[in-house]
């Protein structure tokens, strides 16, 4: 019994979404990368929280790693699932989406919330964040409140009206997205996981890099080995960019990022990070 809230951070973003709902409500954190790979995955909890960064939203919105969690999920059914999910930009239908993983589980998402956070591709003034901070503590006590009351039915998501008007856009984003990611994964694969997987081809060092391994230690996914004293990427990239931003010397570089971004939330350090990969067994 209790409460149980899963998370998936690259940047910090849903890490701290993650953990001050976790204090409010008086949940376990736990990451989503710890168990995901145990098979199937069962909780004893009655009501369970899910919080991840939207990834691609043009595609599904949710990070293949997420997606493989609620896919593993054994006893969803009558569980109070709500989820929350993070995003620089625009979420589209990735609650939506999200919520139909979970039937598919024989369980319900009863409740779905967008967060705005600062994005980790594009670069966002300090002021900025720190007013999408602001935002994020107003918004806590509503989702708060929300779940204790066990409230049912919030959903932060498209209607059916603007998923009509904006269906010509996303259908165009989402051939765009999949063509981009067969150019810079070198890669014809239409499955866009493999693709997504593959991307990690066009992350390299500088002469900058000391070999120091914080990239190795804070992908939740152990995708990254250090050998001969410099990352060397494995094919199963989540595309956090965690590696990326939390290098202590800038050192990491894709061909397709802005070198003016390197952005990690400001209440969030490298040892909460390594908590995300140091919990697998």
């Amino acid at each position: 019994m209790g409460t149980e809230i899963y998370y998936f951070s690259g940047t910090g973003n849903s890490l701290t979404v993650a953990r001050d709902i976790a204090r409010k409500i008086d949940g376990k954190l736990i990451s989503i990368a710890s168990v995901v790979d145990r098979g199937n995955i069962r909780t004893d909890a009655d009501v369970v929280g899910i919080v991840f960064p939207v990834h691609f939203s043009a595609i599904n919105g949710i990070p293949g790693i997420v997606q493989r969690f609620v896919e593993n999920l054994e006893n969803a059914n009558s569980k109070y699932i709500f989820a929350i999910c993070t995003c620089g930009g625009f979420s589209a239908a990735t609650i939506e989406n999200l919520g139909k993983i979970i039937e598919s589980r024989g369980g319900e998402l009863v409740a779905g919330f967008t967060v705005q956070m600062p994005s980790n591709i594009e670069a966002v003034s300090v002021k900025e964040q720190q007013k999408l901070f602001d935002e994020w503590d107003n918004k806590l006590e509503f989702i708060h409140e929300f779940v204790k009351a066990r409230n049912e039915g919030e959903f932060e998501t498209m209607g059916l009206p603007l998923k009509i008007a904006l269906a010509p856009i996303f259908f165009y984003y989402k051939n765009k997205t999949f063509n981009f990611f067969k150019k810079i994964s070198e890669s014809s694969d239409s499955d866009f996981k493999q693709l997504i997987w593959l991307s990690d081809k066009r992350f390299y060092t500088d002469d900058d890099c000391e070999g120091c391994g914080t990239c190795s230690q804070v992908c939740p996914v152990n995708n990254i080995r250090i050998i001969e004293e410099k990352p060397q990427w494995q094919h199963h990239c989540e595309i956090c960019f965690a590696c990326l931003n939390w290098c202590p010397n800038g050192a990491i570089h894709g061909e397709w990022i802005s070198e003016e971004v390197r952005y990690h939330h400001s209440d969030i350090e490298v040892a909460d990070m390594l908590k995300q990969s140091s919990f697998k067994d």
